[in-house]
C-alpha cells in the first residue's frame, strides 16, 4: 500500500518548495471541486426522486446511505492520514469521489443507488478530513495565521457554481449522465495537477493515529458541529424540494433557493477569518446561530418564493463559519495529531448528516416538509447554549 501511494504521488522534500500562494491555491482547488461535486449531486435530488418514483420517507431512507458512508470512513481516514500523510490520501479520496459521482448516474435501481451513495459518502468524507488536514498545515506551517474559513469559502463557491451549472443543465435538458461526465473529467484533470503542490504534512506518524475518546472540549466542538451539519444536510437534501413545493410548479428548475444559500455561505466564509480574528470564536458562533433561527423562521413562516430565498440566504450566512471555527479549534488540540482530532470531532459532528436528512424525510412524510424543517430552529438554539462555553 505504501509503495503504491508513493508511486501515485511523488513525495516532496521536507522543506517547502513553492511560494505560500501556490500551496493555498492547490489546497483551495480541492475544496472548490469538492463543493462543486457535492452540489452537483444535491441539486439533482429532485431528478433522482422522480426517476425512481420515491416518496419523502423512501427518499430519506436512500439519502441515509450517503452520511452512513461518511461516518464509517472517519476512523479509517484518521489512521490512514496519520500513517501515510494527508497528501496521498487526499488525491486517492478525490479520485474515488469523482468515480462514485459518475456511478450515481448509471444506477439502475434503488438498491444499486443506495450502495453507490454509501461509497460516495465514504470517499467524500475521507476527502473532507484529508483536505482539512492539509488546510491546517497551510495555516500553521506556511502562513502562521487563520485561513480555514477562506478554504471553506472556496467549498461554498464550488457548491454555488455547481448549483448554477446544474440548474442550467436541467433547464436545457442535459442528461444526468452527460452532466456528471463533464464534472468528473474536469475534476480528474485538476486533482492530479494540484496534488503536486500540496504540503507534505507534519502530521504523518505522530502518535498512534487511532481514534480517541473525546475530551470534554472535543465533545463540545463535536456537538456544535453536529447541529451545523444537520442544518447543512437539511439544506442540501431538502431545500430544492421545499422550494419546488412553495412555488408549486412541477415544471420549473428549483435550485434557486439552494443557490441563494450556497452564495451567502460562500460570502460568509470569505470574510469569516477576519471576523473571528476581530470578535472571537464564541461571539461569531452566537451570531451564526441567530441567523440560522431567523432564516428558517422566515423560510417556513412566509409561503412566498422570495421569502424562502431570503430565509435560505440567511441560513447560508449562519452555517458559513461554524464548521471552520470548530475545525481550527480542534486542530489546536495538542493531545492528539490534527488528523485524529479532526476525525474525532467529525465522528460526532457529521452524524448530523447521518441523522438529519432521513429524520426530516420521516417527519415530512407524517406532518409535511414545512413543519419538519422546524428542526433547524432547535439546532440553532443548541448552538447558542453550547457556544457560550467556547473560550
Amino acid at each position: 500500500m505504501r509503495a503504491f501511494i508513493f508511486i501515485l504521488v511523488p513525495q516532496l522534500p521536507e522543506e517547502l518548495k513553492y511560494s505560500k500562494f501556490t500551496y493555498r491555491i492547490a489546497v483551495g482547488a480541492f475544496f472548490f471541486l469538492s463543493g462543486n461535486t457535492f452540489s452537483s449531486w444535491a441539486a439533482r435530488i429532485p431528478t433522482i426522486k422522480s426517476t425512481f418514483n420515491l416518496n419523502e420517507a423512501q427518499l430519506g431512507t436512500v439519502l441515509f446511505m450517503l452520511p452512513l458512508g461518511s461516518l464509517v470512513v472517519l476512523p479509517v481516514s484518521g489512521w490512514a492520514i496519520n500513517k501515510y500523510g494527508s497528501r496521498p490520501i487526499l488525491l486517492i479520496a478525490a479520485i474515488l469521489y469523482g468515480v462514485f459521482l459518475m456511478s450515481i448516474a448509471f444506477s439502475s435501481g434503488v438498491y444499486i443507488l443506495s450502495a453507490v451513495l454509501f461509497f460516495f459518502g465514504f470517499a467524500g468524507n475521507g476527502f473532507n478530513i484529508a483536505a482539512n488536514t492539509q488546510a491546517l498545515q497551510v495555516e500553521s506551517r506556511v502562513y502562521g495565521r487563520t485561513l480555514m474559513s477562506s478554504f471553506h469559502a472556496l467549498w461554498s463557491a464550488g457548491a454555488m457554481t455547481g448549483a448554477i451549472v446544474t440548474g442550467w443543465m436541467m433547464k436545457t435538458g442535459v442528461t444526468i449522465i452527460n452532466h456528471y461526465l463533464v464534472i468528473t473529467t474536469f475534476m480528474f484533470l485538476i486533482f492530479v495537477s494540484a496534488s503536486f503542490f500540496l504540503v507534505k504534512g507534519e502530521e504523518k506518524n505522530i502518535g498512534s493515529g487511532r481514534m480517541v475518546w473525546p475530551s470534554r472540549f472535543l465533545w463540545l466542538l463535536g456537538i456544535i458541529c453536529f447541529c451545523c451539519a444537520l442544518c447543512e444536510g437539511a439544506m442540501a437534501d431538502w431545500s430544492a424540494l421545499y422550494y419546488k413545493q412553495v412555488i408549486n410548479d412541477g415544471t420549473s428548475v428549483n435550485t434557486t433557493g439552494y443557490t441563494a444559500y450556497a452564495f451567502t455561505m460562500a460570502f460568509g466564509r470569505l470574510i469569516g477569518d477576519r471576523l473571528v480574528d476581530r470578535f472571537g470564536s464564541r461571539k461569531i458562533l452566537l451570531i451564526d446561530a441567530l441567523f440560522i433561527i431567523a432564516g428558517i423562521s422566515i423560510g417556513i413562516g412566509i409561503l412566498h418564493p422570495m421569502a424562502v430565498i431570503i430565509g435560505f440566504a440567511m441560513i447560508g450566512i449562519g452555517v458559513s463559519t461554524i464548521i471552520p471555527i470548530v475545525y481550527t479549534l480542534s486542530g489546536k488540540n495538542t493531545a492528539t495529531p490534527p488528523s485524529v482530532s479532526l476525525a474525532t470531532v467529525s465522528s460526532i459532528g457529521f452524524s448530523g448528516f447521518l441523522i438529519g436528512p432521513p429524520l426530516i424525510g420521516y417527519i415530512a412524510h407524517g406532518i409535511g416538509l414545512r413543519m419538519a424543517l422546524m428542526l433547524l430552529i432547535i439546532m440553532g438554539i443548541i448552538i447558542i447554549i453550547l457556544s457560550r462555553r467556547v473560550k
